[in-house]
């Protein structure tokens, strides 16, 4: 690789492209392209010439990604390069992914309620346990899909701070 050769891999839904960026040419998957892109001063609007065409777009950055608003269409996007996709797949592979989650008390307080129980099925945003905390109700609601393999703690019982209350994988 040269100097001047730069690696990136970009997704759009589920389809990635490799793009290198190679003494100022471009190259996607390989084919060599004549796109070539520049920033309006002062906005998020961006003009892309490609193929023979010259088009408007809107890229706006969002969470690991960006959201492109092209002919009316939006599309996320991913782009990594070849470096940080290297340590992100090498992370992936370090250490096995723990399914088993605990849900654990915020604070100190009282359960009011527990509203799922074993063997039921959640999902995020789902309601598992209200508890009371000075003198406020705080409904607990799960985060990811599972399913409830364990209820620790029962409707007037005192909890403590990081108390496990349930678990869910």
């Amino acid at each position: 690789m040269s100097e001047q050769e730069i690696r990136y891999f970009a997704t759009i839904g589920d389809d990635m492209r490799e793009i290198l960026v190679e003494d100022g040419r471009l190259r996607i998957d390989g084919e060599v392209s004549d796109a070539d892109i520049s920033t309006l001063p002062g906005s998020d609007r961006q003009h892309l010439r490609m193929d023979g065409r010259s088009l408007c777009l809107f890229a706006r950055r969002r969470n690991d990604g960006w959201v492109i608003e092209l002919e009316g269409r939006l599309f996320e996007v991913r782009v990594e390069d070849e470096r940080g996709r290297y340590i992100r797949e090498l992370a992936s592979h370090a250490a096995p992914v723990e399914t088993r989650r605990e849900v654990r008390a915020p604070m100190p307080g009282l359960i009011v309620r527990v509203e799922v129980e074993e063997g039921q099925e959640v999902v995020p945003g789902d309601g598992l346990i209200v508890m009371e905390a000075m003198k406020m109700e705080n409904e607990l609601r799960a985060d990811a899909v599972g399913t409830v393999v364990s209820v620790e703690v029962a409707a007037g019982q005192a909890v403590e701070r990081d108390a496990v209350l349930l678990r869910i994988e």
